[in-house]
This record gives structure tokens, C-alpha cells and sequence, in this order.
């Protein structure tokens, strides 16, 4: 056939495409149900499966509850200094939380005007995390003191109770105790664990001030300006594949190029090349000092997990808190939110979502089942993101949901409009369906593409629940161009025998002959 290509190729292209689509639709699909079919949540033993499912979507304060700290700080300066530093603590408790993952906890300062006989101290700290019950969990992750320091490590023991002191080590002592360094014991930080079925019972006996040559030198968190974990593509024999970098000020980096250079000296199996990490009463990480590190970038090897590897940066990264805290008030909370205002909300959500579906098949017939199948499949698409990525569910976050909702009823307009445009032109179904989505694809991409750079500046800015609502919408943003460009096609391309041109040109014949009366 000259100038033009054969109907019947046509159709074999047009099939084998839809088939790629098919498949693809399928396959983000499975991997979106996945996180959710399979439970991976805080689901209490003897709950149903669909409770174990829900279970998999961490919900926020405002839904679900979570743990109140607040702290009252350690200090005896004025009302108005306490104020200043609070905003510190704010800012590194902040920091904390935010690598751990739990970006809608919330961290605030509240000050009271107190009376005369009144033990409540003028300014304090509060935080609270949704979805924890456990406040010993949550008060790991906010620190108490906050107190981060190198140290030497003079021995190591497993002992489910406090060690004695170790034999030999008078003298040690004695010269430490004049340098204002005397050695104590301290737990590692997942002291009383279980760890493959053996408890974690690893005492060290430490000492704040470092020895190096006939000097003693002290060397805290403050001067560690970056902490971030790492992959180790090619670890050494029997060394886990997961490291912390360390970038230290140049103040820590002439302190660390010191003492680094004293410790690389030791053999591995001397207990003298350990330089252990502390935060509060807890050693993180007691790591062996293998070479001189001049350039105050240092790396921390031979972790076993990634959630190891994040834990250390995070302790390490976020730095010394500016004040000591001590624990003023600790609880669980119920839910901020009443049940009936949540079920209420809910239920909006879900009516609104109804309607929404009602209309498109009354407007649209059976391109608007092709429009119904895409919200749902969006619906899926997000709800499996937000229990993969163990983002947290808020009130702000649902109505994020429900704005992607309409993104993607949107877009399918857009598309039904520009066939019906294609069938008033004389075009068939399958012609009608390639011209429409060849036309107005970069119209949706454009439009979705402004809505994720906002999206991407409320999370790159914001805090708390206005990241909630931020990683709501892109996620439900991008879920809902994937569905309209790739989802939608694959449905109405299998549909297209059944989709009559005629019941979308009765609108125009209906005007036509008005104007011929």
C-alpha cells in the first residue's frame, strides 16, 4: 500500500504496544501491593489480617497517638538565655528526628508563667512522636543529655552487671583521675537486646580524656560537622559492606589528626587503637583506628545494616545539644484527633470519592470506567508508596490524598475531551485514542510537573505535618500522570471495541439542529 502504512500493521504495533503498557501496569501495580499485602507493621499478636495491613501505614498523632517527652533543661541562667537555648536544643532534637524517619513528630518550646512555690521549670521542650507506645524507645531517640564525646577505651567486658574494676589498672587510673579523665564503665547502646538470639551484655570501661604521648586531649561531638551513612562496595573479608563518613571542623581535625596518629600505631589487638563514640551514658560505636586521618575526614567501617549505619550518623551527626535535659514529663498519648471527627473525615473522603466515580460513568459511560479503574489504581498505587517509604499518615496527609484524587479525574478529562474532539473529526476509536494522548501528554506532564515542584519545595522548607502533606502529593502527583499517560491508555486501547464514537457526537447533532430550527 503506497503512501501510508497497512491498516493490519497498524494494529499489530498498536497491540504490541498496549502489551508493553499491560505489562508495565501490572508490574508497578504488584509492587505497589506488596508493602501492603504483606504485613511488616506493629500489629498485636492475634489481629486480623486486614488489621495487620493497616498496621503497615504508620499513622500520625493526630490518628493514631504516640509518646509526649518534655525536658527541662539543666542550667541556672536567666529566663530570657533559657529561651535562646531551647531554640538550640529545637533545632538538633529536630535534626534527630528528622533522619530517623519520624518527620511529623513535632518539637516545640513552651513557656509558662510560673508562681511563687510552683516546681515547673519557666521554659521547656516538648516533643511528641506518633506511632510510638514504648517512651523508653522514644526518649533513645531524642537523647537525654545529649552529650556526644570521643573516648579512650581501656578494657571491654560482657557481664549482665557492672564490671569490676580491671586488674593492673591502679596506676592508669591514678594518672587519669589528675587529668580530670577518671575511667567509669559505660553499656553499649543496645545494652539488654537480643541480637540472633544472644543478649547484648558489652560494657566499656572508658575515659573522656584521650591519651596521646604524655598529653591528654578532650575531643566532643560539637566539631563533627557531618556524619552521613555509606555503602562499602567492596569491603574486606569478613567486614560488613556498611560505613559513616565523618567530616570534622578544623579545630577537630588538628585534635583527631593527634590522636589518630598515636592510636594507628597499636596493634588490632591492642585494646589502645579502640576510639569510642559516646552519647549520654551509652557508647555508640568503639571502632579501631587503622590509619592517620590528617584531612578531618574520617570513615567508620565494617558496620553489619544499613539501619546500624544510619543509627551512628544520626547520633553522631546531630551533634551535642547545647544543654543537658532532664526528663520533666513523659507519657503515651491517645489520639488529638476524636474518633468521630476522624471517622468523619474519613468518611467525607470516601463520599466524596463516590460521587466523583458516579459522575464520570454518568458523563462519560464506559470511558469513565477507564477513568473510575484509575482512580482506584492510583488509590492502591499511593497507599502501597506510603507504607514502603514509612511515611506517616496525617489528617494533612489524606487531604493530600484526596488532592491527587482530583489530579487524576483531571487528566482523564483532558483526555475524554481531546477524543471526543478526534471523534467529531470522523476519526475510529483506536485512531481517536493515539491522537488524543499524542496531543495532550505534555499538557499533563506539565501541569503534574508544576504541582511536584511545589510539592518539593513544602518538603525541602517545611517541617512536621507540612512534610506529611508534601510527600502525600508528590507521591499521589506522580502516581496520578503514570496512571493517566500509561494506566488509562492500556485500558482504553482493550476497551476500544466497545467504546461507540456515536454516543459522544450526540451533544453536537442535538445543537445542529437547533441552529437549522
Amino acid at each position: 500500500m503506497e503512501g501510508g502504512v497497512c491498516p493490519r500493521t497498524s494494529g499489530k504495533i498498536r497491540m504490541r504496544a498496549n502489551q508493553k503498557r499491560l505489562i508495565v501496569t501490572v508490574v508497578v501495580l504488584v509492587g505497589a501491593l506488596l508493602p501492603l499485602l504483606i504485613p511488616h507493621g506493629n500489629a498485636p499478636s492475634g489481629s486480623s489480617f486486614m488489621d495487620k495491613i493497616a498496621a503497615n501505614i504508620k499513622l500520625g498523632l493526630d490518628i493514631k497517638g504516640g509518646a509526649l517527652l518534655e525536658y527541662q533543661m539543666v542550667t541556672d541562667v536567666s529566663k530570657e538565655e533559657m529561651s535562646a537555648l531551647a531554640d538550640r536544643v529545637i533545632e538538633v532534637l529536630r535534626t534527630r528526628l528528622d533522619a530517623a524517619g519520624f518527620t511529623e513528630a513535632t518539637v516545640e518550646k513552651i513557656t509558662t508563667a510560673i508562681s511563687f512555690g510552683e516546681d515547673i521549670p519557666p521554659v521547656r521542650v516538648r516533643v511528641q512522636i506518633p506511632g510510638i507506645t514504648d517512651v523508653l524507645r522514644a526518649e533513645s531517640l531524642v537523647g537525654k543529655t545529649g552529650k556526644l564525646y570521643f573516648a579512650d577505651v581501656l578494657a571491654i567486658e560482657t557481664s549482665s552487671s557492672t564490671p569490676s574494676i580491671p586488674a593492673g589498672m591502679s596506676l592508669e587510673i591514678s594518672k587519669r583521675k589528675l587529668q580530670g579523665g577518671e575511667p567509669f564503665w559505660i553499656k553499649e547502646l543496645h545494652f539488654g537486646e537480643y541480637v540472633n538470639g544472644v543478649q547484648n551484655n558489652t560494657w566499656y570501661f572508658i575515659s573522656p580524656r584521650i591519651a596521646v604521648g604524655s598529653s591528654y586531649l578532650e575531643l566532643d561531638g560539637s566539631v563533627v560537622t557531618e556524619a552521613k551513612s555509606l555503602i562499602n562496595n567492596q569491603p574486606r573479608p569478613g567486614q560488613g559492606r556498611f560505613m559513616v563518613s565523618l567530616k570534622f571542623n578544623s579545630e577537630g581535625s588538628k585534635t583527631f589528626r593527634e590522636i589518630t596518629s598515636v592510636k594507628s600505631t597499636y596493634t588490632d589487638t591492642d585494646i589502645r587503637k579502640r576510639l569510642a563514640i559516646v552519647l549520654d551514658e551509652n557508647v555508640i560505636i568503639a571502632p579501631l583506628v587503622q590509619t592517620q586521618i590528617s584531612d578531618g575526614n574520617a570513615v567508620i567501617e565494617g558496620l553489619n545494616s544499613l539501619d546500624e549505619a544510619k543509627e551512628v550518623s544520626i547520633l553522631v551527626g546531630s551533634g551535642n545539644l547545647p544543654v543537658e535535659l532532664s526528663a520533666f514529663n513523659k507519657r503515651v498519648l491517645s489520639p488529638t484527633l476524636g474518633r468521630d471527627i476522624i471517622n468523619a473525615s474519613l468518611w467525607a473522603g470516601i463520599g466524596g470519592l463516590i460521587l466523583i466515580m458516579i459522575y464520570m460513568l454518568v458523563i462519560y459511560g464506559k470511558m469513565g470506567i477507564v477513568a473510575n479503574i484509575a482512580l482506584l489504581y492510583n488509590g492502591v498505587l499511593l497507599m502501597g508508596m506510603v507504607s514502603l517509604t514509612g511515611s506517616i499518615l496525617t489528617l494533612p496527609g489524606i487531604a493530600g490524598i484526596v488532592l491527587t484524587i482530583g489530579m487524576t479525574v483531571d487528566g482523564n478529562v483532558l483526555i475524554f475531551e481531546r477524543i471526543k474532539e478526534e471523534f467529531r473529526l470522523g476519526k475510529t476509536t483506536e485512531n481517536a485514542i493515539d491522537s488524543a494522548f499524542s496531543k495532550v501528554i505534555w499538557t499533563i506532564f506539565d501541569a503534574n510537573l508544576t504541582t511536584i515542584l511545589a510539592g518539593i519545595v513544602l518538603f525541602y522548607f517545611g517541617t512536621g505535618t507540612v512534610k506529611g502533606f508534601a510527600i502525600t502529593l508528590i507521591i499521589g502527583v506522580i502516581g496520578a500522570m503514570f496512571t493517566n499517560i500509561v494506566v488509562s491508555r492500556t485500558v482504553l486501547t482493550a476497551m476500544a471495541g466497545g467504546i461507540k464514537p456515536e454516543r459522544y457526537l450526540k451533544t453536537k447533532k442535538v445543537n445542529e439542529g437547533r441552529e437549522a430550527r
